[in-house]
Formats: C-alpha cells, sequence, structure tokens
C-alpha cells in the first residue's frame, strides 16, 4: 500500500540467481522500474572469452530483454592488486580497466570491451524492442536509439559457427 509510492523500482546484482528473475519482479510490479545495478568480474571468470560471454549474456542481453532500465558494472577501475578494497569486499574483483599505480598504465578488459560494443552502438535514451530469443537460437537483444536508428546485439554463445536470419516486420 502506502509503501510502494515511495519505491521507484528493484535493483539487481548478477551474483546470485538468474537475470531472468527480474522479469517476474516486472510481472508483479508492472507500475515500477527494473535496475541492473552491479556486476563485477573477476577471478572467478577463467578467462577473457568466458568474461566476454558472460558479460554480454547477462548484462548487455540478459538484463535489457528482462526489463532493466540500467546496466552499471560495479569497479570501473582497479589497480594491479584489483584494489581498493574494504573489508570483507571481493578479494580477486576485476575492473573495467587496470591502471598500474605504480605507473599509470592503463589495460582495457574484457569488461571494457563488452561495455564498448554496446555503447558504441546504443545511444542513451534509446528504448529496447521486441525481438525474437527462441531456447538454443542466437541470444539477441533490439533496442531503437532516440535518432530513430535500430541496434540489434547478438551472441552466438556456441563454439561453432551459426546462421541467422533477421526480418523486420
Amino acid at each position: 500500500g502506502t509503501a510502494k509510492s515511495y519505491i521507484a523500482g528493484s535493483a539487481f546484482h548478477c551474483y546470485g540467481g538468474v537475470v531472468e528473475n527480474q522479469s517476474i519482479v516486472k510481472n508483479s510490479h508492472p507500475d515500477r522500474d527494473i535496475y541492473f545495478t552491479e556486476c563485477s568480474g573477476g577471478g572467478w571468470i577463467p578467462s577473457f572469452a568466458d568474461t566476454v560471454l558472460n558479460f554480454a549474456s547477462d548484462l548487455i542481453i540478459g538484463a535489457p530483454r528482462n526489463w532493466a532500465k540500467t546496466v552499471v558494472t560495479w569497479n570501473l577501475a582497479l589497480d594491479q592488486d584489483g584494489g581498493p578494497k574494504i573489508s570483507g569486499g571481493c578479494g580477486n574483483c576485476a575492473g573495467v580497466v587496470t591502471i598500474n599505480s605504480n605507473t599509470g598504465a592503463m589495460t582495457k578488459n574484457a569488461e571494457y570491451y563488452v561495455l564498448g560494443h554496446a555503447s558504441r552502438f546504443v545511444d542513451p535514451g534509446a528504448l529496447r524492442i521486441a525481438s525474437s530469443n527462441a531456447v538454443g537460437a542466437v541470444e539477441n537483444v533490439a533496442f531503437m536509439n532516440p535518432d530513430g536508428s535500430f541496434v540489434l546485439i547478438a551472441l552466438n554463445a556456441e563454439s561453432s559457427t551459426r546462421s541467422i536470419e533477421i526480418t523486420w516486420q
């Protein structure tokens, strides 16, 4: 009742559960927004390629397909030791970039390339629009930019080449 009038929506992180849970909450409260507010890569994702697949699937495709108005990575920049760290915080997180505190050199991590790819084409204020995403198909998400242009981001998470067909209207 009364408390709901003070709530803008629900925030989600990537550390537990599945991204589809956002749709469950949205369907229960269609008058409130969904925000994807935190995700970090780290030592638990074994390789650059796995990080790209994970972030593209869950953040770039999954979060917007499940009503997220935002996608935010938590650690934008960390040093070569994964710091600064807080007590009880992540011991092996990765930033979007790593900044060497001794030399000032910056290294772009996998997270950088995933976010950069999406933000290169999806403009601020873009709206997610419908696209088919059948089970077993190439994952995808579509947007309409404020200038009326359209963007389709597709991810082949398989190790083999796959063909897709794009049909408009």
